[in-house]
């Protein structure tokens, strides 16, 4: 029996050690991270979850755009996971020169991306802001760019990757952050495609108009 379906055992395992090493292969990591400019910003959003990396370089930003406001996402339930120093982003971006009255925690609260800039768009709308840039980890770029691309925002909307402490790595997966966070970011392209009904080419909008950072 064994001797059997050896043969087919093997073949398998070659299959899947075969699509392993091709999946390896591909840059996954340097397809997602994207940015897209945008001039003069009326709107920083920070979007939840890593405010180590994000928190930091949106206050660069708002020193770079000094009349710009800043706004923070709330997530239905906080987790070290969605927004790991919640409480403190405030005073984080206060010590790191920011004035507490430019920082805004805007509502509803959301449970995930999707949600984040649908929030962030319907206010813009009902305060008539007309230039927003997002900042966000560098591997999530590319889905905040298709999300913005089939949401049809009025605003222009641009989009930020914000540095990581060590870089990221190449190959992609010889790292845990990043092979970690890679393979998240895909199967969340699918997931939202499935769960929103992103069309595909939304996804493929990030190559229209924006730039590659690795």
């Amino acid at each position: 029996m064994n001797g059997r379906h050896s043969p087919r055992r093997w073949t398998a395992w070659l299959a899947g050690v075969v699509a392993v090493l091709l999946v390896g292969t591909l840059p996954l990591g340097p397809w997602l991270v994207r940015s897209r400019p945008v001039a003069s910003p009326e709107v920083i959003l920070v979007l939840g979850s890593h405010e180590s990396e994000r928190l930091p370089h949106a206050a660069r930003l708002a020193r770079q755009w000094p009349t710009a406001r800043i706004w923070l996402t709330q997530p239905v339930v906080v987790t070290l996971h969605n927004c790991e120093d919640c409480a403190h982003r405030i005073d984080v971006l206060g010590r790191l020169g920011v004035d507490p009255p430019r920082v805004r925690l805007i509502a509803p609260r959301v449970r995930n991306t999707f949600d984040e800039l649908a929030a962030a768009r319907r206010l813009a709308a009902a305060e008539g802001v007309r230039r927003i840039l997002v900042v966000t980890s560098p591997y999530h770029t590319r889905r905040v760019i298709g999300l913005v691309s089939a949401a049809g925002w009025l605003a222009s909307v641009g989009v930020e990757p914000c540095p990581t402490p060590s870089g990221l790595a190449w190959p992609w997966w010889s790292r845990r952050y990043d092979r970690r966070y890679v393979v998240y970011e895909v199967a969340a392209l699918a997931e939202n495609s499935w769960r929103h009904g992103i069309a595909p080419r939304h996804w493929l909008a990030a190559d229209r108009g924006a730039a590659a950072t690795l």
